[in-house]
């Protein structure tokens, strides 16, 4: 499935506009994506405006208005269609259609899922769920920073490292091999700035001479089984 492959998103559009689909674009728009925001409602359009690159207000379920615009050029679509879940179901099929790669559809429950999966959709959103696992781990799992759900039960998460790795590399620690955990990127506290920030200093695809510092995180990606081991 697409979904599963790891790609270089630069354009994204997010069709539906209401908390949930703002919420998309302004993040994906902060993080430096190009963004083009839809939907049907001019107030939700002329809302988005300042945050996103461009913003259209027109139906997204005519496939004729769809094929008409850039959505076929876009990395990804994100359908973020609120209660109108037919008209999820034809957004997502007609994305699908015209070759998006990469085409994301919230559901509220799993029948939803399993319709949209059926008509298009690569990957599946489930906000309320996200959220109330997103929860459960904050509160669980004090290690845990942030995490994202990847496809078949592996996860990315933003994770404390532990008190006692302080002065240890990442080859002593063997982390690949006994925690069974990729490390993406360290993300160690910099020198404060004016005001008393403290930025984080970002380290990709650390080397294994790496030795970690007090407080310092992790960005991994493991099966959730892994990981659930390693905060116990």
């Amino acid at each position: 499935m697409k979904g599963d492959v790891v790609m270089q998103v630069r354009k994204v559009a997010v069709l539906g506009l209401g908390r949930f689909g703002e919420a998309v674009a302004r993040e994906l728009s902060r993080q430096g994506v190009e963004v083009l925001g839809v939907d049907g409602n001019l107030n939700r359009v002329n809302a988005i405006v300042p945050y996103v690159d461009q913003a259209e207000s027109f139906d997204a379920t005519n496939p004729e208005l769809l094929a008409s615009r850039e959505i076929k050029h876009m990395d990804a679509v994100v359908v973020a269609i609120g209660n109108n879940f037919e008209a999820s179901v034809l957004v997502t099929m007609h994305c699908h259609e015209l070759g998006v790669p990469l085409v994301c559809a919230k559901a509220l429950n799993d029948d939803q899922a399993e319709v949209l999966r059926k008509v298009g959709a690569d990957q599946i959103i489930k906000p309320e769920e996200d959220m109330g696992k997103h929860l459960a781990l904050h509160l669980t799992q004090q290690s845990v920073v942030d995490f994202v759900e990847l496809p078949d039960h592996y996860s990315l998460r933003v994770v404390k490292v532990p008190d006692d790795w302080a002065g240890r590399s990442i080859a002593e620690l063997d982390v690949l091999g006994k925690h069974r955990l990729s490390i993406i990127q360290v993300l160690r506290s910099a020198t404060p700035e004016e005001g008393g920030e403290v930025p984080l200093e970002k380290i990709p695809l650390p080397a294994g001479n790496l030795v970690f510092q007090a407080k310092d995180q992790m960005e991994v990606i493991g099966h959730d089984k892994d990981l659930d081991k390693f905060h116990q």
